[in-house]
């Protein structure tokens, strides 16, 4: 099915690897005009790169770095220069913060360690929207997707709470946004990722241990990072008119009780 992407200027951030890079070469396929951004590895991003080529699109690169906003309006602008617009946004980069830095329990968290993950995983997706903002109004099918996680939702154990409030946080974004952009026919929405196996994955996890984990959801089934690439498509989608401000979990259904 033709999704319309054809020559349309699109945005990946964090497209090196996997789901951004998933999403960034299905745009290819489509026949997209494809920037991707990258933090450090700009050697991935240019084997990115050719992969969109090859399937049919037109690369660009552009390095960003979520916990520097001057990097983030430099890359947005590079970037509708280059295409002359921006049709689609995948707010896709993520900063994990030093692993070193989780602790069991809150109350033996540095601050200093939560707020460097808070403010760049949520203050920076907030600085990404507000200059993609302009392109996107003026296209005819703006797009902007959010890409969380479903630690804001369920949780998990092990210090990844200022991870998960940071993309929490962009669920409340995404909420606002839909009545600002929205104003000018842009739609704003938010994938909802899981356990998420990238091609060649089954290979690092033993066959077993994935069989044990996927049945442990009601899906009987995990996601591998093309389909959130298929997800973020469709909500991206010209042929998508009346999506708007949901959350759109890809994680293989609820977990079962144990």
């Amino acid at each position: 099915m033709d999704l319309g992407f054809k020559d349309l200027a699109v945005l990946v951030t964090g497209g090196s690897s996997g789901i951004g890079r998933a999403t960034a070469i299905a745009y290819g396929r489509e026949g997209a005009r494809v920037a991707i951004t990258y933090n450090s590895r700009k050697d991935a991003a240019e084997a990115v790169a050719e992969e969109i080529e090859t399937a049919g699109g037109t690369a660009y690169l552009a390095q960003l770095n979520l916990s520097a906003p001057d990097t983030i309006a430099t890359a947005v602008t590079s970037v509708v220069e280059h295409w002359g617009g921006l049709d689609a946004v995948v707010a896709n980069a993520v900063d994990w913060g030093p692993i070193d830095g989780r602790t069991a329990r809150i109350e033996d968290a540095d601050p200093a360690w939560w707020t460097s993950i808070v403010r760049a995983n949520l203050e920076g997706n907030m600085y990404l929207a507000q200059h993609v903002a302009p392109a996107l109004r003026r296209s005819a099918h703006g797009r902007l997707v959010l890409v969380s996680t479903d630690v804001a939702v369920r949780g998990i154990p092990g210090g990844a709470w200022a991870y998960g409030a940071a993309k929490a946080g962009l669920h409340g974004l995404a909420a606002n946004l839909q009545h600002d952009l929205g104003a000018d026919g842009v739609l704003v929405n938010v994938v909802v990722p899981g356990i998420t196996l990238e091609h060649g994955a089954h290979r690092i996890i033993p066959q077993d241990a994935l069989a044990q984990i996927t049945a442990g959801f009601t899906a009987r089934h995990l996601p591998d990072v093309s389909e959130l690439a298929d997800a973020i498509l469709y909500l991206t989608s010209p042929r998508t008119k009346s999506v708007q401000g949901e959350l759109l979990h890809v994680t293989g259904g609820q977990l079962m009780p144990s």
